[in-house]
């Protein structure tokens, strides 16, 4: 056999086949002209459109005329509430009192007359007379009952004035209570009606869904029931809300008429532990003032109740005028009584003893109101505590209701759950909001209470701008003491727009938002439809319902 023989080389030929392999070398292996480079501009921002904050930012200009307007009606209640008034009326006419025993002290002067008719020249005659008398009279010697008295309308004075502080106190502790029960209805029915508008949507897609044939309508129908669940619950918490705002207004005195300032108990005003608690209760309880300055009138009503047995000493001058002289002659008469008032005996002995009984029972309310005193700071000490802790464990149930919320979602989106798993999570998460609701309101309810008993809500010397810290929490703190479960909508799938593609297993968001039915051979070359999805997109509405 000959073997075939290469042409031979030849300078020429050389030639042509460096040309030839230059022509054929590949584009991207050529050395290419460096280019400088030059930074992207940034894409224009898009400009949102304003929108209405759902809660007042604690620096906005409404947020602040809100805040003035709910702190002015603060102050105006604490001075003229009825229970307040009445207080004080109670305190003022103690002070009467008060100014009557001191007046004990003092001469009293008394003016009468007295007519009628006499026998006058060893009774051969009677002739008719009119006499005035004035006198002044001046206790010297009364055996320290006049102290005594005096001592105890300063107590019973001392005693209303713990009276009317703890009346300022219990009208701002209900007043608070009832601006946290408003939020806290507001809140509620706002989680029911998002759960309403939720179940809504999902609704919207389950019922298209089954106007394609894909799926049947036991969800649909657990759906609309579910809504109208929800809905009827928002409703009966609008009712609520509706008493709350009538029990606001009976204390605040006016309706408001924008969004109200949230409240935060300030950290300083809160004891550090319990038994800094309970001292404080026994240092600042006004009931435990009461008690001790009714205590000390009683003691002051014993002293009086045994003065009475002393004899009296007082100073007199009177002066008696008779125009025509038959009973008295023109004079001034100055002396000196001695008074010594035994009655029948049993009187005063009962009245010192029923003084003494007095004493007894105001000792004996003096420990039973300062074990109830102990008993409501341990208690109001404890319910914040669990309140704290059962308002953080539902703070992070929410965040997990949420979490299994949004996944039982996706897998109903892509085909791989059921709507009835999602409505069963979206109940729970609601649920879960509304027991946050409930534990948040109710832990600043306690909180309130604790500092009422100890003394830090209305101290007695109430520095100015007090109770501005109550809605001055910085924005670290309100954004703490916002629940977990905000408002915050999730994706909820739209309803699709043009498409009639009959998918039962796999719903994804290419199919839910397609402008048009896919041709089969787009299904066939598109590797987002599998085989199986592809034979039911292009089956008949009637034969792919079999499969729901």
């Amino acid at each position: 056999m000959r073997t075939p023989s290469l042409p031979p080389h030849t300078p020429r030929s050389a030639a042509r086949a460096g040309w030839f392999w230059v022509a054929c070398w590949p584009a991207r292996s050529r050395p290419r002209r460096r280019s400088r480079w030059r930074p992207r501009p940034a894409p224009a921002a898009s400009a949102l459109p304003l929108q209405l904050a759902p809660q007042l930012t604690p620096g906005s200009l409404a947020g602040n005329q809100s805040q003035r307007q709910l702190l002015q009606a603060l102050q105006e209640m604490l001075v003229a509430h009825p229970d307040v008034l009445k207080a004080r009326s109670a305190l003022e006419s103690a002070g009467h009192d008060l100014n009557s025993a001191r007046g004990a002290r003092w001469p009293s002067f008394k003016v009468g007359t007295s007519s009628g008719t006499a026998s006058v020249a060893q009774g051969q005659r009677r002739e008719s007379y009119t006499a005035v008398n004035a006198e002044v009279r001046m206790s010297l010697l009364d055996g320290g009952a006049i102290n005594a008295g005096i001592r105890s309308a300063e107590e019973m004075e001392a005693a209303q004035d713990s009276v009317l502080y703890s009346t300022r106190q219990n009208v701002l502790l209900e007043a608070l209570t009832a601006l946290l029960e408003l939020h806290r209805f507001e809140r509620k029915a706002q989680v029911a009606a998002e759960s309403a508008d939720i179940i809504g949507q999902l609704a919207h897609v389950e019922q298209r869904r089954a106007e394609l044939g894909a799926v049947g309508r036991n969800d649909l129908r657990r759906a609309a029931s579910r809504q109208a669940s929800a809905l009827a619950e928002q409703q009966a918490l609008q009712s609520q809300r509706m008493d709350a705002l009538a029990r606001f207004t009976r204390y605040f005195n006016y309706a408001p008429g924008a969004a109200l300032p949230e409240l935060q108990v300030p950290a300083q005003w809160l004891p550090a532990n319990e038994p800094a608690a309970l001292q404080a209760a026994q240092n600042h309880s006004s009931e435990l003032r009461e008690s001790r300055h009714m205590i000390q009138r009683a003691r002051a009503e014993v002293e009086r109740s045994k003065a009475q047995r002393f004899p009296t000493l007082a100073g007199v001058v009177a002066h008696t005028h008779d125009p025509k002289g038959v009973l008295y002659n023109e004079g001034t008469r100055y002396g000196v009584e001695l008074n010594w008032n035994f009655g029948n005996g049993f009187e005063l002995r009962d009245r010192i003893l029923k003084a003494i009984n007095e004493l007894q029972a105001q000792e004996a309310q003096f420990e039973a109101v300062r074990r109830q005193v102990n008993e409501t700071a341990s208690a109001a000490w404890g319910r914040w505590e669990a309140g704290r802790e059962r308002a953080a464990q539902l703070t992070g149930a929410v965040r997990e209701a949420r979490t299994a919320f949004d996944g039982y979602r996706r897998l109903l989106e892509v085909g791989r759950g059921s709507l009835s798993q999602v409505l069963d999570s979206q109940l729970e998460m609601q649920r879960l909001m509304l027991d946050e609701a409930d534990a948040r309101y109710d832990q600043h309810i306690n909180a309130l209470r604790l500092i009422r008993t100890t003394g830090q809500l209305l101290p007695a010397q109430m520095p100015e701008q007090w109770l501005d810290q109550l809605f001055d929490a910085p924005a670290t703190a309100v954004a703490a003491a916002a629940p977990a479960s905000a408002p915050i909508r999730p994706n909820i799938p739209q309803p699709p727009r043009a498409c009639s593609c009959a998918w039962t297993r796999v719903w994804t968001r290419s199919c839910m938002h397609c402008p048009a039915p896919p041709s089969p051979r787009q299904c066939d070359g598109d590797p987002r439809f599998p085989l199986r999805q592809r034979a039911l997109a292009h089956r008949p509405p009637a034969a792919s319902s079999a499969w729901a």
